[in-house]
């Protein structure tokens, strides 16, 4: 369903037709939602990084919400060379490994490791060459809609939820506190800890995403980039 089909969808409910502004508006955020609660495969994309001599830092994507664990190594200067997945450790196990690794002369090797420190990857040993990549799983920010021909990567099955999430918004953005809380719950909750919790279809339709890909694909370590 394009943008135009969905704003007629949403008006079915939504009976105002002086806010297409906020409907889309409130489409964009919810999309946006849906991808920082889950790796959505519509927005999964996979990356190649070569390595430098003697650097140990590498910057991720500016557009990137999850990092996808683990990363790969290639040891060679293709995509179909061999390699192996590197172990995650976490920041302070990598300083007390490479204690000040942007030495003059640090001690290389073949990366083995890597953790990940402001929006950057960081690997040890330091790569002793420019000949081996890594292979980085990711997912992708959206690029928001504003024209009535554009669709999301998100599949038809979940319009009745985006249908929902724009209601909850829309009728909070006019006052309408009620109603708000009426569409809200039919797709999310917040949890005691203030998590904000998928139920229902928005709960089903996340379990079939991790389903077909396997459980372990939407369950990201340290993607508080």
């Amino acid at each position: 369903m394009n943008l135009g089909n969905f704003k007629t969808y949403v008006k079915q409910d939504f009976k105002r037709t002086d806010k297409d502004t906020e409907l889309v508006q409130a489409y964009n955020d919810m999309v946006m939602w849906v991808c920082v609660l889950m790796p959505h495969s519509g927005f999964k994309w996979q990356s190649y990084v070569n390595t430098i001599a003697g650097t140990e830092d590498y910057g991720l994507p500016y557009d990137l919400i999850h990092l996808i664990h683990t990363i790969k190594l290639i040891k060679g200067t293709g995509a179909s060379d061999g390699g192996y997945n590197l172990d995650y450790i976490d920041k302070d196990t990598y300083d007390t490994i490479e204690p000040n690794p942007n030495i003059g002369s640090p001690n290389t090797g073949i990366p083995s490791k890597y953790t990940v420190f402001n929006r950057c990857i960081l690997l040890t040993p330091v790569p002793d060459s420019a000949d081996y990549i890594m292979e980085i799983d990711w997912t992708k920010r959206p690029t928001d809609l504003s024209l009535d021909i554009e669709t999301t990567s998100l599949g038809d099955e979940w319009e009745e939820v985006l249908k929902w999430g724009v209601l909850e918004r829309l009728n909070a953005g006019i006052g309408l506190f009620e109603e708000s809380m009426f569409w809200g719950s039919k797709y999310h909750s917040m949890g005691p800890n203030g998590d904000d919790i998928p139920v229902g279809m928005c709960r089903r339709l996340i379990d079939a995403e991790k389903d077909r890909e396997g459980h372990a694909i939407g369950q990201v370590k340290n993607n508080n980039l």
